[in-house]
């Protein structure tokens, strides 16, 4: 005689349901941290090309470098903005801006705690980096 077999499927969906929660969450996560990376980087370009077209007679940054970053970073929230280097009428150095967000995993974040591990960072960056007066 043949057994049963009813349930079965319930068993094997109630086993596999986690697994497929944790890759969707996972896609959802990563995209939200390649999209605040994109947007970051971006930043970074804008305050360093702000940095490069208004050259100040001091290396002194002002608003307008941080302002320009902020502004680019569109939808990221809490974005800080430092001027490393920046240009002066005639210099042929290097200008450079950091723009840092913090950031953190809604869902992939616990899951990884619940197994004893982390992530080892908690923010995205990105450093500009162009030539005054070029």
């Amino acid at each position: 005689m043949a057994r049963s077999e009813r349930g079965a499927s319930a068993v094997e969906f109630a086993i596999i349901l986690p697994v497929l929660f944790l890759v969707i969450a996972g896609i959802v996560d990563f995209g939200r941290f390649f999209f605040m990376k994109i947007q970051v980087t971006n930043a970074a370009r804008e305050g360093v090309r702000m940095a490069v077209v208004m050259p100040g007679p001091t290396p002194d940054p002002g608003p307008s470098i941080t302002a320009r970053a902020t502004a680019a970073a569109g939808g990221v929230p809490s974005v800080s903005v430092s001027a490393l280097a920046t240009c002066t009428a005639g210099s042929t150095a290097y200008a450079s801006v950091r723009v840092q967000a913090p950031f953190s995993w809604t869902v992939m974040g616990p899951a990884i705690r619940m197994v004893g591990g982390s992530w080892g960072f908690s923010g995205v960056g990105s450093t500009g980096v162009m030539r005054c007066g070029g």
